[in-house]
C-alpha cells in the first residue's frame, strides 16, 4: 500500500520550531484550552532500532519555558525550520 501522507516529524532538527498536537485534547477542549502548541525543540532522540529516526523530541514550550518529551509523532508541522 502506498501512502501519500508526509510525516514532518521525520525531518524535525535541533532548532526547530514546531506545532504539537496535545496528548490529552479531549481534556483540554474540555477545559477551554487550545488543542496544540508551539516549541523549540531542543534535542533528538532516536530510536533503539535505527538511532537515526526520531522517535521523541526534547522541546521547549514558547508559551512557559517548559521542558517536555514528546513522541515524535504529535509533532504536526514544522513553522520555522532552524538557521544553520
Amino acid at each position: 500500500m502506498v501512502s501519500s501522507e508526509v510525516y514532518e516529524f521525520l525531518f524535525v532538527n535541533p532548532g526547530d520550531y514546531v506545532m504539537v498536537r496535545n496528548d490529552n485534547t479531549l481534556e483540554n477542549v474540555q477545559n477551554g484550552q487550545n488543542n496544540y502548541w508551539i516549541g523549540q525543540v531542543i534535542n533528538c532522540i532516536g530510536g533503539a532500532r535505527n538511532p537515526n529516526s526520531w522517535t521523541l523530541f526534547q522541546v521547549a514550550d514558547i508559551d512557559n519555558g517548559e521542558i517536555k518529551i514528546i513522541n515524535a509523532d504529535t509533532v504536526e508541522r514544522i513553522l520555522k525550520k532552524a538557521e544553520h
